[in-house]
């Protein structure tokens, strides 16, 4: 089906960029740390960059949680539910994974927004707010699409809502 083709690409799509992310953020740090020691010159900037980095790796990451339905739940009624009614708990839990994520979506569109009208930039590299926060928002929108697939299958671990 052509749904699961785009949700298999955008799953490929933040496991690589989130990967690059991590190693090229694993690689500023090391850097960083031998330039401190070894030359007393730390990078100015490695701090703000693996911030930004660190974000976009999560971000990234969303991308997957959101295709397996795994994630962090708090378990306080999951087992009774679970037990009573199981199909109606993967469905308010499809529900409301996605009802979040659109929320966070809409949070990041707005803050992008505000970055763009007040020119906010980061304090070292002075990089435009706005670029951040539309990659941020792009991982949520990728997400959100991913995460719909939760309605045909369930979470991972659990029979489909069908």
């Amino acid at each position: 089906m052509m749904f699961d083709k785009i949700v298999d690409l955008l799953s490929r799509l933040g496991l690589i960029v989130g990967s690059a992310l991590l190693a090229m953020m694993m690689v500023l740090t090391v850097i960083d740390v031998f330039m401190r020691y070894v030359f007393s010159a730390p990078l100015p900037s490695a701090a703000e960059m693996t911030q930004i980095m660190l974000s976009m790796t999560v971000f990234m990451g969303f991308i997957l949680v959101s295709r397996d339905g795994s994630h962090i739940v708090v378990s306080l009624f999951e087992p009774a539910l679970t037990r009573v009614a199981p199909k109606m708990y993967r469905l308010l839990y499809a529900i409301t994974n996605t009802a979040g994520t659109a929320f966070i979506l809409w949070v990041l569109i707005l803050a992008a927004k505000d970055s763009f009208v007040f020119k906010d930039v980061t304090e070292v590299l002075e990089i435009p707010f706005i670029w951040i926060f539309l990659v941020l928002a792009f991982a949520s929108a990728c997400a959100l699409i991913t995460g719909i697939s939760v309605f045909k299958r369930g979470p991972i671990g659990q029979d489909s809502l069908e």
